[in-house]
């Protein structure tokens, strides 16, 4: 069997990607001490300051969360309507 992957936490990746960024510590060094590889640190590196930018640029992806909570709830109101008509229609058959 192959060597399971780490999973890295968000704050993980942040305090690296953070410490590296001030100039706390170099992309090796910080590869050393995390046990990481130093091009994953590069590519998170790329990935936060991208978000950052994106967001700066004022893409809003929260916006595509917000649709799809609003599907979420609508959905969630149909499907209790139709189980209080069923709920319904066994009594009414009971009587």
């Amino acid at each position: 069997m192959g060597k399971q992957r780490k999973v890295w936490s968000t704050d993980v990746k942040e305090a690296i990607v953070l410490s590296v960024l001030r100039g706390d510590l170099g992309v090796a060094e910080a590869a050393r001490q995390h046990r990481v590889n130093e091009s994953l640190i590069h590519t998170w590196k790329t990935q936060f300051l991208e978000a950052g930018r994106a967001r700066l640029a004022g893409d809003r992806q929260d916006q595509g969360v917000t649709t799809l909570e609003r599907e979420n709830d609508r959905l969630k109101r149909i499907l209790a309507e139709k189980e209080l008509e069923l709920d319904i229609s066994r009594k009414v058959r009971r009587l």
